[in-house]
């Protein structure tokens, strides 16, 4: 059964062509033609319709433009309607973070900005602490704007070792802050507790 394809090749080169039969071409086209106008109608019908889709697309966006064009021409035009140019040039502070001035710096800053977020995160507001934790926080706060004075400070005089010291000053002051509110918060907890198991 296995035979080689390049004989068998070889032979059918050494054999004349056969001619196709008679009319078979004739045939093959008129199929093709009975085919054919069927795929015509439908791919027409469909460019029919894009075509009108995109004469719609091109009039709504022409529309379009000449609604707000005009707009925007008789809206000046109005004297009732004037526009009064509110620009208002805001001079955007740049502020100087302690990761900007060192790598060392970043690691502090980043360290204690960890941990405020993470005392903040562990704080439990409810009814009994809620005044107690109101007062940090506006404490907290005070600190933060402090810190904020600090960053500008050194945005216009420059960087001086005082004014990092300072900074660094100031996340120490948030945590220590925040440790004495989760301390307070413990205090509290346990004298409700005391006063549960009292009753």
């Amino acid at each position: 059964m296995a035979q080689d394809l390049r004989k068998m090749l070889k032979q059918a080169e050494d054999t004349e062509v056969t001619q196709l039969r008679e009319g078979h071409q004739s045939r093959f086209e008129d199929r093709l033609a009975q085919a054919l106008p069927q795929q015509e109608e439908t791919s027409g019908s469909k460019r029919n319709i894009f075509f009108f889709m995109k004469i719609a697309a091109m009039l709504i966006l022409a529309a379009g433009i000449v609604w707000s064009i005009s707009k925007y021409a008789f809206a000046k035009a109005d004297p009732g309607n004037s526009v009064v140019s509110t620009e208002v040039k805001v001079k955007k502070e740049r502020t100087i973070q302690l990761s900007e001035i060192s790598p060392d710096f970043k690691k502090v800053e980043d360290y204690y900005l960890a941990s405020i977020n993470l005392e903040l995160t562990r704080l439990e507001i409810n009814d009994e602490n809620k005044e107690l934790i109101d007062s940090f926080m506006k404490q907290l706060s005070e600190l933060d704007e402090e810190y904020q004075r600090l960053n500008k400070e050194i945005s216009e005089s420059g960087i001086s070792e005082e004014m990092v010291n300072a900074m660094i000053d100031n996340l120490r002051l948030r945590v220590e802050l925040l440790s004495k509110l989760k301390r307070k918060l413990a205090e509290l907890k346990a004298s409700q507790q005391d006063a549960i198991q009292t009753i």
